[in-house]
């Protein structure tokens, strides 16, 4: 599950869709989840959506529409877990966010490995904390749809983390919240590719 549906206030523009290796940030993230072999992927979407889904192209994902985005980012992850159980069986599933530009299929196959080797939460661990991407075993959703406000997967993992199996992956650390962020991004090529200069990152037209 891709959680990809907040206003990008700090960004400044709808960070989803800012280009990087030659991918929206959305886009690169749902052909990540897809490489690993993840199925259904769900994108959650809210802010901008008329923007964003277009964005996916054909990959075969499902999109779940947040109207309540403004809200925090677990009404998203509430809204994404709602649609899951109602649609499919799934042991388990995978969190991860849309800007988080460095996660790629081999990190997300990582955590599914040790998943598969019966650990009922798997989270990375980076910057000295545990976080998104992450694994929870479907007995946890209960607990994970109580979560209100901006309170997110990251926090509920830190709260119960004598439970969580971590697995280091510092290329989670860098999420993009604002366009100083999008600078740290590690090739000159992801700077060329962001249009429309100035202040304001690029966008898909």
């Amino acid at each position: 599950m891709i959680l990809a549906a907040g206003g990008s206030t700090r960004f400044g523009s709808p960070k989803q869709l800012l280009m990087h290796g030659g991918e929206t940030l959305v886009r690169r993230a749902a052909s990540a989840a897809l490489a690993a072999g993840l199925a259904p992927v769900i994108v959650v979407v809210g802010a901008n959506a008329d923007e964003i889904v277009p964005s996916l192209g054909a990959l075969t994902v499902e999109i779940v529409v947040n109207h309540q985005w403004k809200s925090g980012l677990a009404s998203s992850l509430t809204a994404g877990l709602r649609f899951l159980d109602h649609q499919t069986s799934y042991d388990g599933v995978l969190v991860m966010l849309a800007d988080q530009p460095l996660v790629d299929a081999p990190a997300l196959q990582g955590l599914v490995n040790r998943f598969g080797q019966g650990r009922r939460i798997v989270a990375s661990e980076y910057a000295g904390t545990l976080g998104v991407p992450a694994i929870f075993g479907r007995e946890h959703m209960p607990s994970l749809m109580k979560l209100t406000g901006d309170t997110g997967a990251g926090r509920w993992l830190r709260e119960n983390r004598g439970e969580v199996t971590a697995v280091p992956l510092d290329t989670a650390a860098l999420d993009i919240d604002t366009p100083a962020d999008a600078e740290r991004l590690p090739t000159p090529a992801s700077r060329a590719e962001r249009c429309g200069g100035g202040s304001t990152p690029g966008r898909v037209p």
